[in-house]
C-alpha cells in the first residue's frame, strides 16, 4: 500500500465550499429528521399505545438502552472510519451503511406491538443512526478549517430545528397514518444523505473498495488522552444537553396530562405546533450564533448564554399552567438550543485531544449527547411519581443547563 494511505496526520483542511457546507447541513437535517420525531412523538405515542398506564416506564427503557447503544456505536463508528481504507475514503462507506440501516429500522419500530419489540427496534435504529452520524460529524473536523467552523456549525446547527420542525409538521400534523409517517421519515433520510456523499472531498485511503485497518495497526493507534479543556467542554455539553433532553422528551406527556389542549387539538398536533414555533426561533439563533462567534472569535460567552436561556425556559415550564406561557417558554428554549447547537459544535473541535483521531475523539464527545438520553427518562419516570412531578422535572432541567453554561468559562484553550 502506498505510504500516502498510511499518513498518521491528516492534511490541514482547505477552505470548504458553500455547496459542501450546504450538503453537510442537509445530511445532518436528515439525521435529525429521523431522530427528533422518534424521540419526541413516535416513541412516546408507541409507548402510550402499548401500555397507557406504564408509558413513562416503557419510554425510560427505550431511552436508557437506546442511548447506551448510541454512545457505544458512535465511538465505534468514529474509530472504525478513522481506520477505514477504501477507494471512496474513510467516512463515505459508513455513511451509506448507516443511512440504509436507519431507514430499515424505522419499519421494525413501526411493527412493534410490545415493550420488548419497541426497545429492540430502537436499539437497531440507534446502532445504525450512529454508524452514520459519527463519520458525518467527523467531516466537520476533516474538511472545514478552524476559521470557518463557526459559520459551518451555524449551518449544521440548523439540523436539529429543521429536522424537528419538519418531523413535527409531518408526523404530528400532516400525516395521521402511522405507516406513512415512518415511510416518509425513512425516505427523507436517504434523500438527505445523497448530496454529501458526492460533494465530500474524501481522499482515497486504499486501492480496494473497502478494508479496515489490520487489528495490530488499530492497536498501535495513539490511545485516547483526556485533556483538561476537553473534559470541561464534555461535561458542559453533558449538563446542557441533559436540560434539553428532559424538556424535549416529556413535553408530549405533559400536554396529555394537562387536560384537553386548546381548540380541540390532539396532543401530538399541539406539540407539533409548539416545536415548529420553537424551531423557527432556533434556526435564527443558530445562524446568528455561528456567524457572530466566528466574527468575534469567541465561543464561551455564547455557550453560557445558551445554558441560561434553556434554564429560563425550563423554569417557566415548571411554574406555568397557561398554554400561552408554554408557547413563550418554547420560544426561549428554541433560542438557547439554537445557539448551543451552533457554537458548541465549533468549540469542541478546538479542544480535541488529537487531530489524527478526530472521528474517535468526536465519538467520545458525543457521549455527552447520548448519556442524557439514558438517565433523563429514568429521572423523569421517578420524578413524575411525586406530587409535583413536572415542576421538579423542569427545575432539574434548568439547574443542569445553567450549570453547564457556567462551567464552560473554565476552558483555557478557546475564547
Amino acid at each position: 500500500m502506498s505510504s500516502a494511505f498510511l499518513a498518521d496526520v491528516p492534511p490541514r483542511p482547505q477552505a470548504a465550499s458553500g455547496a459542501f457546507l450546504a450538503a453537510l447541513a442537509i445530511a445532518q437535517m436528515g439525521a435529525f429528521l429521523a431522530f427528533m420525531p422518534l424521540l419526541t412523538i413516535l416513541a412516546p405515542l408507541k409507548a402510550a399505545a402499548i401500555d397507557p398506564g406504564g408509558k413513562a416506564l416503557i419510554l425510560a427503557q427505550v431511552g436508557f438502552w437506546g442511548a447506551l447503544v448510541a454512545g457505544g456505536a458512535n465511538i465505534l463508528a468514529g474509530a472504525l472510519s478513522d481506520g477505514t481504507h477504501s477507494r471512496f475514503g474513510r467516512r463515505r462507506p459508513w455513511l451509506i451503511v448507516g443511512a440504509v440501516g436507519t431507514a430499515a429500522s424505522c419499519l421494525v419500530i413501526m411493527r412493534a406491538h410490545t415493550a420488548f419489540g419497541l426497545v429492540g427496534g430502537v436499539l437497531l435504529f440507534q446502532l445504525c443512526l450512529n454508524l452514520m452520524f459519527g463519520p458525518l460529524v467527523a467531516l466537520l473536523a476533516d474538511q472545514v478549517p478552524p476559521a470557518q467552523r463557526g459559520r459551518a456549525a451555524g449551518f449544521i446547527g440548523l439540523a436539529p430545528p429543521a429536522g424537528a420542525m419538519t418531523g413535527a409538521l409531518l408526523v404530528g400534523v400532516a400525516l395521521p397514518q402511522e405507516g406513512v409517517r415512518y415511510a416518509v421519515v425513512a425516505g427523507l433520510l436517504l434523500a438527505a444523505m445523497v448530496p454529501v456523499l458526492f460533494l465530500a472531498r474524501e481522499t482515497p485511503t486504499g486501492p480496494r473498495i473497502f478494508r479496515l485497518a489490520r487489528p495490530h495497526r488499530l492497536g498501535t493507534r495513539r490511545p485516547f488522552r483526556l485533556t483538561r479543556d476537553f473534559a470541561v467542554a464534555w461535561l458542559s455539553r453533558l449538563l446542557i444537553q441533559a436540560g434539553i433532553t428532559i424538556v424535549s422528551l416529556f413535553t408530549l406527556f405533559n400536554i396529555q396530562d394537562r387536560g384537553a389542549p386548546p381548540g380541540g387539538l390532539a396532543p401530538e398536533a399541539l406539540l407539533g405546533l409548539l416545536v415548529i414555533g420553537s424551531s423557527l426561533v432556533q434556526i435564527a439563533a443558530s445562524l446568528a450564533g455561528g456567524f457572530l462567534s466566528d466574527h468575534l472569535r469567541r465561543r464561551k460567552a455564547f455557550v453560557l448564554a445558551a445554558g441560561v436561556l434553556v434554564a429560563a425556559a425550563a423554569t417557566l415550564l415548571a411554574f406555568s399552567a397557561d398554554w400561552r406561557l408554554m408557547a413563550g417558554a418554547f420560544a426561549i428554549f428554541g433560542a438557547g438550543y439554537g445557539i448551543f447547537t451552533a457554537v458548541d459544535a465549533a468549540l469542541i473541535t478546538e479542544v480535541l485531544p488529537s487531530d489524527r483521531d478526530a472521528g474517535r475523539d468526536l465519538g467520545v464527545s458525543n457521549l455527552a449527547n447520548t448519556l442524557p438520553q439514558m438517565f433523563a427518562p429514568v429521572l423523569g419516570a421517578a420524578l413524575l411519581q411525586t406530587a409535583a412531578g413536572y415542576a421538579w422535572l423542569y427545575l432539574a432541567a434548568g439547574l443542569a443547563a445553567a450549570s453547564g453554561g457556567l462551567l464552560i468559562l473554565a476552558i483555557r484553550r478557546a475564547r
